[in-house]
């Protein structure tokens, strides 16, 4: 599955969210609360989540935005979207808005949001610089892009690479956490240097 993922990008079907977003995942590995927590999230924030699979992550975060805050829950697939809908609606959240968008030309204006993040998401994309750099246009100056992967998915990357192409993308590293397995990589726009 690697090798195929390598050479062909296609998002994850959406029936393959249900096996890679566990419990065990979720408990022991890369633990919604914590990545929140890891992008020092404040309430009335506005918050851009790219691949929202389950909702795991999306409602964490939405949680630590509240009560004004704002999580736009964005993905290419409809029948990942309708999920989402139904699991807000059943669990009365308010502050997730689940959407069809592109990646590659969001639509939100620039310097409008404060934290964006991808859980395992960023490598299915094939042009993943071309994504960051749309990050870095809606991203307000004093926001935070988070970037979490793990080794047992089959399009992960190493460190080095997704900082390399943040760095081609025009974001600085800010800071980092986890190790080889499991990691969170958070990227600021970069400070103009006179």
């Amino acid at each position: 599955m690697r090798i195929i993922r390598k050479i062909y990008k296609f998002p994850i079907p959406a029936f393959a969210t249900r096996l890679i977003d566990n419990p065990i995942r979720r408990r022991l590995l890369q633990k919604p609360e914590l990545i929140a927590e890891r992008m020092q999230l404040k309430p009335g924030m506005t918050v851009v989540e790219i691949g929202p699979g389950k909702g795991s992550y999306t409602k964490a975060v939405a949680e630590k935005v509240q009560p004004n805050g704002k999580v736009f829950a964005i993905d290419i697939q409809e029948s990942i979207i309708n999920r989402l809908k139904k699991k807000i609606k059943k669990e009365s959240i308010q502050n997730i808005i689940p959407k069809i968008d592109d990646a590659y030309n969001l639509s939100f204006e620039d310097e409008s949001v404060d934290r964006i993040f991808a859980i395992t998401c960023l490598p299915e994309i094939p042009d993943p610089i071309r994504i960051l750099m749309e990050f870095k246009r809606i991203l307000k100056p004093d926001g935070i892009i988070s970037l979490s992967e793990l080794f047992l998915d089959p399009d992960y990357p190493l460190r080095r690479t997704e900082k390399r192409w943040a760095k081609e993308a025009g974001l600085d590293f800010y800071e980092g956490f986890g190790n080889w397995f499991v990691y969170q990589l958070n990227f600021i726009k970069k400070k103009p240097s006179y």
